[in-house]
C-alpha cells in the first residue's frame, strides 16, 4: 500500500534582515560651547528645545511621529546643534530611548561638536558594507548617537544604500525616537528622499541667514503634510531706543 505524501505547507515567508547595534563606551566626551548650551536643558538654547520635545510628544499622540528629520535650507543654519538638543530634551523623558542618527555624511560635525573620536563603523562604514554591526555611543548619558563616521573625500548619497531602510527599522525596534540629522534641502536631492523615511521634518532658519524665498522654495520640497516645525535659531531680541537715551 502507497503511503501518504506529508502535506506541503504554506511558504514560510522571507522577513527583511535588520541590523543590530553595538554600543561603544568612550572616555568622558568634552562638548565645546554651542553643544554643552544645547545639551542643558536649563540654558537659553536647551529651554526652547524642552519645548520643542513636548509639542512633539503631544503631536504624537494624534499620528505616527517615532521618525524626526532636523534640515535646514542650506548649510550653516544650525540643523546639526538643534538636532542634538532635540536628542537631549526627548531623551529628558527617561522613561523613552532616543538615537541621533547623523545622516549628513558630506558634513558630518557631531563627533566634532561632542569632542568624540569617529567609531569604528559609523553610518558611513555601514552604508558602504565596510561593517555589519554600526557603533552607537551615548555621549550625555541620556541619547544614543550613531554618528556620520570617519570624513571621506568620496562623496556618499545615504539613500542609494538599500541599508538604511533596514537601518532604520532595526531604530524601530529599540529606540521610540529617532533623531535623523539631514542633508541640506537646497544643496542635495537626497534630504526630500527622505521623506519616504522619517514621520515629519524640523526645519530649521538661522536668523538674517537666508532669504524668505529661499526658505520657501526649501519648504516646497518637503513632502505635503510633513513639516511639523520651524525653529528660527540665532534670533536676537532687538529692544527698541528710548526717546533721549544713549542705546
Amino acid at each position: 500500500m502507497r503511503g501518504k505524501q506529508a502535506p506541503v505547507g504554506p511558504a514560510v515567508p522571507v522577513f527583511e534582515i535588520v541590523p543590530a547595534f553595538e554600543e561603544e563606551t568612550q572616555p568622558s566626551p568634552s562638548p565645546g560651547p554651542v553643544a554643552q548650551a544645547v545639551l542643558d536643558g536649563g540654558s537659553p538654547q536647551g529651554g526652547p528645545l524642552r519645548l520643542l520635545a513636548k509639542r512633539l510628544r503631544a503631536l504624537g499622540r494624534d499620528k505616527r511621529l517615532r521618525r524626526i528629520g532636523v534640515v535646514g535650507s542650506s548649510a550653516g543654519e544650525g540643523s546639526s546643534t538643534v538636532a542634538l538638543g532635540l536628542a537631549e530634551a526627548l531623551a529628558s523623558d527617561r522613561r523613552r530611548r532616543v538615537l541621533l542618527l547623523e545622516v549628513d555624511l558630506d558634513r558630518p560635525a557631531l563627533d566634532r561638536a561632542l569632542g568624540l573620536d569617529p567609531p569604528e563603523v559609523g553610518l558611513r562604514e555601514y552604508l558602504d558594507g565596510g561593517g555589519e554591526t554600526p557603533v552607537v555611543r551615548r555621549p550625555s548619558g541620556a541619547f544614543w548617537l550613531l554618528s556620520a563616521g570617519a570624513p571621506s573625500a568620496r562623496r556618499a548619497d545615504p539613500l542609494s544604500s538599500p541599508r538604511l531602510p533596514a537601518l532604520l527599522s532595526a531604530a524601530d525596534r529599540v529606540f521610540d525616537w529617532v533623531v535623523v540629522d539631514c542633508p541640506p534641502l537646497l544643496e542635495t536631492s537626497s534630504a526630500a528622499a527622505l521623506g519616504a523615511l522619517v514621520d515629519g521634518f524640523i526645519l530649521v532658519v538661522r536668523s538674517r541667514h537666508a532669504p524668505r524665498e529661499t526658505v520657501r522654495q526649501a519648504a516646497g520640497r518637503l513632502p505635503p503634510g510633513q513639516l511639523v516645525g520651524l525653529v528660527l535659531n540665532g534670533q536676537r531680541d532687538i529692544l527698541p531706543r528710548r526717546a533721549g537715551r544713549e542705546a
